[in-house]
C-alpha cells in the first residue's frame, strides 16, 4: 500500500524516539513531512548518523518539539547541539545496531528510503 509522506509521520507521538536513516539516503520527504507537524508534537528524541540535507527538526523554534541526539554531528544538527538543543552520544559505528537490538536506545519509529515496490510488493 502507498501511502504520502503527510500520512505516514502521524503514527509518530509525542514522546517518541525516531531513528533517521544516515546520509544521502536520509529520506527527505518524511524528514520535512515529521518536521512541519512539529507544532503538535513534543519531546521526541531524534537518533541519526550522519544525514545530508535539511534538518528543519534542529531548527531554535522546534527545541519543544524534537531533541537530537546524534551519534555523528554533521553539519546540519551541529549548531543545535553547540546551542544545548541536543547531545552528542559518542558511539563507535559498529555498535549502533547493538543499541537498537537490545533496547538501549529503544526505537519506536523509523525514516527511511526504499526503492518502490516491485509486482510482488517487496523494496
Amino acid at each position: 500500500m502507498l501511502t504520502t509522506a503527510e500520512e505516514a509521520v502521524k503514527v509518530i507521538k509525542s514522546g517518541d524516539n525516531i531513528f533517521i536513516y544516515t546520509a544521502v539516503s536520509a529520506p527527505q520527504e518524511l524528514i520535512k513531512a515529521m518536521s512541519d507537524r512539529g507544532p503538535e508534537l513534543k519531546n521526541v528524541s531524534i537518533y541519526a548518523l550522519h544525514t545530508e540535507g535539511p534538518a528543519p527538526y534542529a531548527s531554535k523554534e522546534m527545541q519543544d518539539s524534537f531533541e537530537i541526539k546524534s551519534l555523528f554531528v554533521g553539519g546540519n544538527v551541529r549548531k543545535a547541539i553547540q546551542e544545548g538543543r541536543g547531545s552528542y552520544i559518542p558511539v563507535f559505528l559498529s555498535e549502533v545496531p547493538t543499541l537498537f537490538r537490545k533496547g538501549i536506545i529503544p526505537i519506536d519509529v523509523a525514516l527511511i528510503s526504499v526503492s518502490p515496490p516491485d509486482i510482488h510488493g517487496y523494496c
